[in-house]
Formats: structure tokens, C-alpha cells, sequence
């Protein structure tokens, strides 16, 4: 059986499969939370009412999704999905009325396993929980790529609970929802609001699409009410996608075609001590309105906490930079910026000041999120170096400037 971490994705084939939700104390599990499934359209939004699949409602309207005992298990059958639903999400939530206090964080891990129809256990996702103060989640989700399906681990949370789980997949729940968590990422440059008025802060992101689909952090959009984007050849607004807090990645589209689309490294990943450059909006147009360019290496294939998701170099990033590419030297992205270290905190922790530890998500992160949510990308093979001052003025096509309202 194989282990995912979140955001990697598995082809499954087609055929019947049995999907699992479990963790420990088993009785305590069971009783306090709740699991779904849901048959989502390609735009992400549930297909009928009647295709969340639970203990209340054991079947979708084609039968193709079945609940099934012990509770947490749920039989599907591939080939009986309608050709509609791109997507099924496999979800999970506290049930109701048991407290503000009660969170995914009492259980120690929650796993969400796949097996074959004879319950050979194929695939299993186990995510911690410790840190995590959320109440429902999207654990994991199957989705059609190419002809096949394959299964994705997920884990995105929601702090406001049940209620913004629902508004995500364009469900309405009789009471309203509560306002999510609103808070700065590392990233962002955030302005000091007027009283009465909505707080600014930016980021960059870059189009990966030719209809206009941008991919940036999510740290950099949350708490969003209007989000912009610029550049010195465009200006457009961005609606949201869809977003991924637990990797902090988000897509959003503009309301017109952009100039230029990115182009991601196909095959060979990054390498230990190779050039690399960003190119970004850093301190919200301070250093001025056009996007800066930085050089440097790959220093690290881990992250902080050894998070092998990520990766560390030395391009200088400012405030601003998350969710803008790294580049390797032919122009092809490798990675999405994402944060810097805490230069104070370190300073107060052992006197010495750090210089240009940067961390970006992996590329192989942000291409597998793209497949899942169906947005095809460009890639192609790693190729010789070229100019710096080449890439970068083909980077100001596709780098934008992310500006939001709070």
C-alpha cells in the first residue's frame, strides 16, 4: 500500500473502488464527525442536492456512490460516474452542536485509505492533526485526467466549519455562515486600513492558461473580498477558483485573456545548487510599479521542519514576492515562491542574522494541483540557459501583481 503526502495524486484506473475514513479512538471518531461524498461539476460546485452521498442520504441519484458500513466507507463504481461530474470530493466535518472547542485536532491522525473491490488496500493518506483547529476538510478527491481517473490527497481545512464547506461546493445550509479567519501570510504586504476602511495587501501570481487562469499562495488571497491584478501591460480583475490552504496554493481567473503563460519545467526537478530566479512585486510597488528580478540558487530540497514539499534558495525575496515563479535559467518554472525565514525570531533565538533563506513549493506540487482541478499547463524539457535579462522580459507577459481588499 502506498502513502501519499498532501497534494500528491495517484491514476486508479476505472472499476470499482471502496474509499475509507478512519482514525483513533474509533467510537470517539465516529461520534463526533461526519463523512461525505460529493459528485462536483468541472467548475467545482456540487451537481444536485441529491449527489451528497452520507449516512443520511446512502446514495447518489445514479447509484454510481454508495455509503457503506462500517460508517466512513464508501463503495463507488467508476464507470457508472455520469460523464458529468468531474470530480468526486471525499469530506469530513464535526458534527454539529458538540462545541467551539471540539476540532479535528483531538484526534491524533485521521487517515483516508483506497482499496480495490476485493478491499485490497491500494492507497492510504494519513494526515496529523495536532496543530489543526479546523472543523471540516476536504480529506482527499477523485477526478478525471485524460481518459483515467486518480486519486488526490488533499487535506484543505475550514476553520468556519460546515457551513463554508458547503458554501465552497455551492451548497446553502439554513444558517449563515460565519466570516472565515482573516490574517496575514507571510508573503503579503498588508496597508494599514483607514478607519472604516478595508484593509489592502499584495502579493504576485503568474497566468498559466491561455484563458486567463492565475496561480498564486493562498496566504497571499485570504480574507479577500475584491482581488486585481496588474501588471505594466495589463489590468483585469480575478475571481477565485479554487484553493488549497494545507499546500497554500490558489487559482483564480481573470475576466479577460492575458499576455503571456508560463511554462513549467517538465520532468527533472530542481537540483541541488542550480541557478534560479524570481520574479515578483515585491513591498507592494515601494520599490516601484514594474516587477523585480532576483538571481540565486537551489540551497536546499527541504523545506523548514524538513517539509519536503518545499524548497530552499538564496534569490532575495521581499514582502510582496509569495506566489510569484521561480525560475530555472532557460525560464521554466520550478517552484512557487511561497515564504522567507523570520529573520528576527532567528536573530532573538541565537544572535546570528540569516541572509536570503527563501522556501518555495515544488513545482511537481503546484502541476499535480493544476491536474486536479482540471486546468491544463505547459511544460516542456530542461533546456540550456539563456540571459537572465531574456527571461525576464518574457516573465513580464505572465507575472502579475496580486492586489487584494480586506
Amino acid at each position: 500500500m502506498q502513502e501519499l503526502q498532501p497534494g500528491q495524486n495517484r491514476p486508479i484506473g476505472h472499476g470499482r473502488v471502496v474509499i475509507g475514513v478512519a482514525s483513533e479512538p474509533r467510537e470517539e471518531f465516529l461520534a463526533k464527525t461526519q463523512a461525505g461524498a460529493l459528485l462536483l461539476a468541472a467548475d467545482g460546485r456540487i451537481l444536485d442536492p441529491d449527489d451528497l452521498v452520507s449516512a443520511e442520504q446512502p446514495r447518489s441519484r445514479d447509484g454510481s456512490v454508495a455509503f457503506a458500513e462500517p460508517p466512513g466507507e464508501f463503495r463507488l463504481d467508476l464507470d457508472a460516474v455520469p460523464a458529468a461530474a468531474a470530480r468526486i470530493a471525499i469530506v469530513l466535518a464535526v458534527r454539529p452542536g458538540l462545541g467551539s472547542g471540539t476540532t479535528f485536532a483531538v484526534f491524533a491522525a485521521i487517515r483516508c485509505w483506497l482499496a480495490d473491490a476485493a478491499g485490497q488496500p491500494l492507497l492510504v493518506f494519513p494526515l496529523p492533526l495536532a496543530s489543526r483547529g479546523e472543523t471540516a476538510m476536504i480529506l482527499a478527491e477523485l477526478y478525471r485526467h485524460q481518459g483515467q481517473w486518480k486519486f488526490r490527497a488533499v487535506g484543505q481545512g475550514f476553520a468556519a466549519g460546515l457551513p463554508a464547506l458547503a458554501a465552497h461546493f455551492g451548497l446553502r445550509l439554513p444558517e449563515p455562515a460565519p466570516d472565515e479567519r482573516s490574517a496575514g501570510g507571510p508573503g503579503q504586504r498588508r496597508e494599514p486600513a483607514r478607519p472604516g476602511a478595508p484593509a489592502s495587501f499584495s502579493g504576485t501570481g503568474f497566468c498559466v492558461h491561455p484563458e486567463g487562469y492565475v496561480l498564486t499562495n493562498h496566504h497571499v488571497i485570504e480574507g479577500a473580498n475584491e482581488i486585481l491584478a496588474r501588471s505594466p501591460r495589463q489590468r483585469c480583475r480575478l475571481e477565485p477558483v479554487f484553493a488549497d490552504p494545507t499546500n497554500d496554493l490558489a487559482l483564480l481567473r481573470s475576466d479577460t485573456p492575458l499576455p503571456g503563460v508560463a511554462v513549467f519545467r517538465e520532468g527533472v526537478p530542481a537540483r541541488l545548487g542550480e541557478t534560479v530566479i524570481v520574479v515578483g512585486y515585491p513591498l507592494g510597488g515601494l520599490l516601484g510599479s514594474g516587477p523585480q528580478v532576483t538571481t540565486g540558487n537551489v540551497s536546499s530540497l527541504i523545506g523548514p521542519g524538513d517539509d519536503t514539499r518545499a524548497l530552499q534558495f538564496t534569490a532575495p525575496t521581499q514582502a510582496g514576492n509569495s506566489g510569484g515563479p521561480l525560475l530555472d535559467g532557460d525560464g521554466a518554472v520550478v517552484g512557487v515562491v511561497s515564504s522567507k525565514l523570520n529573520v528576527v525570531r532567528v536573530h532573538e533565538m541565537t544572535g546570528d542574522i540569516p541572509q536570503n533563506v527563501n522556501f518555495a513549493i515544488k513545482s511537481a506540487l503546484a502541476r499535480g494541483f493544476l491536474e486536479a482541478v482540471g486546468v491544463d499547463y505547459q511544460s516542456r524539457a530542461p533546456r540550456s540557459s539563456r540571459f537572465t535579462a531574456d527571461i525576464a522580459a518574457e516573465a513580464r507577459d505572465f507575472v502579475l501583481k496580486i492586489e487584494c481588499r480586506g
